[in-house]
């Protein structure tokens, strides 16, 4: 019986080890070897084939960072790129974070109305043929408020009508006047002495109605001064 001599065989397998192959009579080789070994070879070329063309799907200039053991793809612009819409912009060096709005200053006293002040006169003193009134506001209303300005006086008759003219405004303008209240507020009432000049004193009033600093209500006191002569009927200023 002939014999082939027996040649071997070294197909690369997946494990990497050599199998042999031996040769039968006839020149036939057992075909479970060599069928095997193709196999292999294909299953290699085949994975080396789809690795080689897998591309990534991470944009270019991506880097990836991992937090907390989760890996996560995060874009990261090159110097000099514009920040993307809608994302925090920093600060600039030195900026300052702006301060709450300070609470408005607490509005002042309201105006004095004439409802709610009561008025008193007295004769001050006089000198030099000159004679001086001072006339007092009193707050008696149970909060504060406040006056400033000239006030408006004239003398009236029994019948309403008016003595000679207005006084007139004397001195400066002073600061706003607050009144407490149960607290007053005056002006000065100044006329002469009869016979100062040679103009003949008015008549005695019967009332003296005067308007507060910016009211159009008049308060109304019953009086029979000041007797006015000499054409000189003046007020000073809230005081």
């Amino acid at each position: 019986m002939d014999s082939y001599p027996r040649t071997p065989i070294t197909p690369s397998g997946p494990e990497g080890r050599a199998r042999p192959t031996t040769t039968t009579r006839g020149g036939r080789r057992p075909g479970r070897y060599v069928l095997a070994s193709v196999a292999a070879v294909s299953v290699a070329l085949v994975t080396a084939g789809c690795q080689g063309g897998t591309t990534s799907a991470e944009p270019a200039g991506a880097s990836r960072s991992v937090s907390a053991g989760t890996a996560s793809d995060t874009p990261s612009p090159s110097d000099g790129s514009a920040t993307p819409a809608g994302s925090p912009t920093a600060s600039p060096p030195g900026a300052s974070e702006p301060s709450a709005s300070e609470p408005a200053a607490p509005a002042g006293p309201h105006r004095c109305a004439a409802d709610e002040l009561m008025m008193s006169l007295k004769q001050a003193d006089s000198g030099a043929g000159q004679v001086y009134y001072r006339l007092t506001f009193v707050n008696k209303s149970t909060g504060a408020c406040a006056l400033r300005g000239f006030p408006g006086v004239s003398l009236i008759k029994r019948d309403g009508g008016v003595i000679g003219a207005p006084a007139e405004r004397e001195g400066p303008a002073l600061p706003q006047k607050v009144i407490q209240p149960g607290k007053t507020a005056e002006v000065t009432l100044h006329t002469a002495n009869q016979g100062v000049t040679d103009s003949p004193c008015w008549d005695r009033p019967d009332y003296l109605k005067v308007y507060p600093p910016g009211s159009k209500d008049a308060l109304t006191l019953r009086t029979a001064q000041p007797q006015v002569c000499a054409d000189r009927f003046t007020t000073t200023a809230i005081g």
